[in-house]
């Protein structure tokens, strides 16, 4: 795909460019337990303290501390501190110059992966965002920006107020009227819908329901609501788009604010999705152009009064809106996704970007943009 290797080419062509600028203390916040890079070599270079266990497997070498150890052996020029969980601190933060959030977030410490004893519970929760919104701990991107994409309220709100095409949307919380709500989605005329929590990502607290099934039944829902209330207290309901299963979702990444690659993911019942790169031209057009207008319409980060762009982010979009058939190409934004906390799919033998090098370059790229 032209547009790939272009971007493949981007990254590498910067290598020699950006290793030749000033001395910049960089830190990686890490965390992933769910994404192993398959770099035997880079394995080998990585302290043992960093790999990090994983489906059954002992000791596995994830993406993000991947990303932070080639930007330390492409880059030894610069200073690289790669951060544990444990480790979060504003004193630990505040001697580096910037730090990037690749694999512990707020949305980390309510799914408890991983578990971190100083960020258990509400009063964990509380410590870990303070520690990110202290300006001291030079945390990129910001905690506002953090906080727009994993409220999908607030970034739904937005793209719908910029021309984005979303699906129709219904915002509650715990203390919702569940009659009332059902009856409104009965008047929706929604065969199915789905349950999200505001705050959850990947898939994470998701139900999915039949309105005639519900309406007789109830108690599923309020069960649903049970079992989350605990960590999760806004969701959103929509109505459950047949595409979504019929042709799966496309997942398409964007760094530097540039197009780099598209995947399919395709749920399928009691297994594991199937993984596969986007190669329709057609649909591969219209994500494009919808992408791009998504990753425009993100608020300017501000980083000590700089304005500027995520590293990467990820626009999730599903075909078709009002269940039109896929020959309609009438794709709508689903989810945002950001940064290094973004599943790559790139444990996937299929999926052949080279993420974590090209990740790296642009790490290093915009630190030296944000600390010239």
């Amino acid at each position: 795909m032209k547009i790939l290797l272009e971007n493949n080419l981007f990254g590498l062509r910067n290598t020699k460019l950006i290793s030749n600028q000033k001395y910049m203390k960089i830190g990686f916040i890490v965390g992933k337990t769910n994404e192993v890079c398959d770099n035997k070599e880079l394995k080998k270079k990585t302290p043992k303290k960093f790999l990090a266990d994983t489906y059954n497997k002992k000791n596995q070498l994830h993406t993000d501390v991947a990303i932070a150890m080639t930007v330390k052996t492409k880059f030894p020029g610069h200073s690289v501190d790669i951060i544990l969980p444990k480790e979060i601190s504003v004193q630990r933060l505040k001697k580096n110059d910037i730090n990037f959030v690749l694999g512990y977030d707020y949305i980390s410490t309510i799914e408890q992966d991983p578990w971190v004893p100083k960020f258990a519970g509400e009063k964990g929760q509380k410590l870990l965002i303070d520690i990110y919104k202290n300006p001291q701990s030079n945390i990129f991107p910001p905690f506002k920006h953090q906080q727009f994409i994993w409220n999908k309220k607030k970034y739904l709100t937005k793209m719908k107020q910029s021309k984005i095409p979303i699906n129709p949307t219904i915002f509650i919380k715990n203390s919702v009227n569940i009659p009332k709500l059902l009856a409104q989605i009965s008047s929706y005329q929604w065969k199915q819908f789905i349950i999200k929590p505001i705050g959850g990502c990947e898939g994470h607290g998701c139900g999915f329901f039949t309105t005639k099934d519900v309406v007789a039944e109830p108690t599923k829902v309020v069960n649903y609501f049970t079992e989350n209330s605990e960590y999760y207290d806004e969701y959103l309901v929509q109505r459950l788009t047949e595409g979504f299963k019929k042709y799966g979702e496309v997942k398409s990444f964007w760094i530097g604010g540039e197009y780099s690659y598209a995947i399919v993911t395709k749920d399928i019942p009691y297994g594991d999705s199937i993984v596969s790169p986007l190669t329709d031209k057609k649909i591969l057009e219209k994500c494009l152009d919808l992408g791009s207008k998504v990753t425009k319409a993100i608020p300017k980060l501000d980083f000590k009064g700089k304005k500027t762009t995520p590293v990467m982010t990820r626009v999730d979009m599903v075909c078709c809106l009002d269940n039109k058939p896929l020959s309609s190409y009438d794709y709508y934004l689903n989810e945002i996704e950001e940064g290094g906390l973004a599943g790559s799919y790139t444990d996937f033998k299929q999926i052949t970007f080279p993420y974590v090098d090209v990740l790296a370059d642009a790490y290093v790229k915009k630190a030296r943009e944000l600390l010239e």
